[in-house]
């Protein structure tokens, strides 16, 4: 009812609502993936993380701007000792459909140690169906084993687990072995491709090197997919997704010649990420056009900002969303086109897909 709520005042009125809020703890992390950026941030770009009372009140704030999911990711959010109490505050003190998103290396000790209620799923980073292959991958010996670990721990207290699957070229052979192991634990899986992420700053950008080394062909992605979606009911990559991002993903220029016309990128109004140090971007994250303040000013006012409002009309006209396919772009602007959220939520329920 709240999504319906969400999805009248977006279309049929001019009192817009994000479905969604994530909020970025820490920018700190204790892996080493060979496609993210993040570990090569100098301190100087992960410093001034905000407090336990400043997320608190950005929590309240997004509450009251009426948003239905809010998510916790990093860096690395086990990082943070604070993190149960964030959790609760958003999951127990609000009713948020809520989460986290972690490689899930601190998870098993952050079970043991905290009384984790009011979570409903964590996202787990999982790219190989052995240990050898993940731990290698991701820089640290044993996190395979804390993220089946973390897995198992989530079913028993009743939180919804999520495989997330970084597809590479070196594991595209290896995805029936991850839906495989997926099924077997319980647990759904997503399961997108790496994409090159230019992370725009004031005055540097941050890239993989090489990283077409690394991104899977995609049309074979996107077929294999498809005959998983097939094979194993706990699949969420949907196929609105796989579609958007094989037909060329957000932006093309020229006479509104877009690569593919299933979806716009809906992310500036849709979707609300706050930054580790408490700043709103727009459009997006990844690359901010214009940036606010949230710890200063209130989160409503900026989401209805003429200057905000501008950018959301712009959707994924900038130069920098050519060939964008970032999943948690398509997903966040699927909520706003009753088509696309047929396909993403209803449908995927009536086939036991969600």
């Amino acid at each position: 009812m709240r999504y319906i709520r969400n999805f009248i005042l977006n279309n049929f009125t001019s009192n817009k609502v994000p479905y969604s809020a994530q909020i970025e703890v820490t920018l700190r992390c204790n892996c080493k993936c060979p496609f993210c950026s993040i570990f090569s941030l100098p301190k100087s770009y992960t410093q001034n993380e905000m407090s336990t009372e400043q997320i608190k009140y950005l929590i309240d704030q997004i509450a009251e701007l009426g948003v239905n999911a809010l998510s916790l990711t990093g860096g690395e959010p086990t990082l943070r000792h604070d993190l149960h109490e964030l959790i609760f505050h958003m999951g127990v003190e609000h009713d948020f459909l809520n989460g986290i998103a972690t490689n899930g290396y601190l998870m098993p000790k952050l079970f043991k140690e905290n009384n984790i209620r009011g979570l409903d799923y964590i996202l787990l980073s999982l790219d190989y169906p052995t240990a050898e292959m993940h731990d290698r991958m991701r820089g640290i010996k044993g996190i395979f084993n804390s993220v089946i670990k973390t897995i198992k721990l989530s079913n028993t207290y009743n939180i919804k687990p999520i495989i997330s699957t970084v597809v590479m070229k070196n594991n595209l052979h290896l995805l029936r072995d991850m839906c495989e192991l997926a099924e077997n634990l319980s647990c759904s899986i997503e399961l997108y491709p790496c994409d090159d992420i230019i992370r725009d700053f004031p005055n540097k950008k941050f890239q993989i090197k090489n990283i077409s080394e690394i991104i899977p062909e995609i049309p074979i992605w996107a077929k294999l997919i498809k005959s998983l979606r097939n094979e194993y009911k706990n699949v969420l990559t949907d196929s609105i997704s796989v579609d958007v991002i094989e037909k060329g993903g957000f932006g093309g220029f020229g006479d509104k010649k877009f690569y593919q016309k299933i979806l716009r990128c809906h992310v500036a109004e849709a979707y609300l990420f706050i930054r580790h140090d408490g700043f709103i971007d727009y459009p997006c994250k990844i690359h901010p056009v214009k940036s606010f303040n949230a710890l200063k000013h209130p989160i409503a006012t900026i989401y209805n900002s003429i200057e905000v409002r501008e950018i959301m009309r712009k959707h994924d006209s900038y130069s920098f969303c050519s060939h964008c396919r970032l999943g948690c772009a398509i997903m966040s602007s699927m909520p706003t086109r009753w088509k696309t959220v047929y396909a993403k939520y209803i449908s995927a329920a009536l086939n036991g897909q969600l």
